[in-house]
């Protein structure tokens, strides 16, 4: 006979901690190496980040365990998946500490934010 307590369900998973939901933004100066992400309470993830070559956007999915929150990236057509960028959360902020080294060269990940950008902030209180 098989029971199946619910605990058994979450064994070896890691979640999506609700609180850590939100956009980020670096605020660095427009020459600067720049980053946002988007964590979705879905789930899903959006990544967008410019080393001083061109930005990119990737999307993907999230998970956090501790204080930690991983990206896993979506395969792309007829392109290798990218590796997983891992975050440390804390006071309102992500920062860095796994990323594409190749991508991004010399170049290290800003701090971010949580929060909005002053124009979307604009557009969604003068639009009502």
């Amino acid at each position: 006979m098989l029971l199946l307590s619910p605990l058994a369900s979450f064994a070896g998973n890691t979640a999506t901690n609700k609180n850590l939901a939100g956009a980020y933004f670096a605020r660095v100066a427009k020459t600067a190496p720049s980053m946002s992400v988007s964590l979705g309470e879905d789930g899903t993830a959006t990544v967008t980040g410019d080393p001083g070559t061109g930005s990119t956007t990737s999307f993907g999915h999230w998970t956090s365990e501790g204080n930690q929150v991983k990206v896993t990236f979506d395969a792309e057509a007829d392109q290798p998946v990218a590796p997983p960028m891992v975050f440390q959360a804390g006071h309102n902020q992500l920062k860095a500490v796994t990323w594409d080294h190749a991508d991004w060269g010399k170049a290290t990940p800003p701090v971010m934010e949580k929060g909005y950008k002053v124009k979307y902030l604009f557009w969604s209180t003068s639009m009502r």
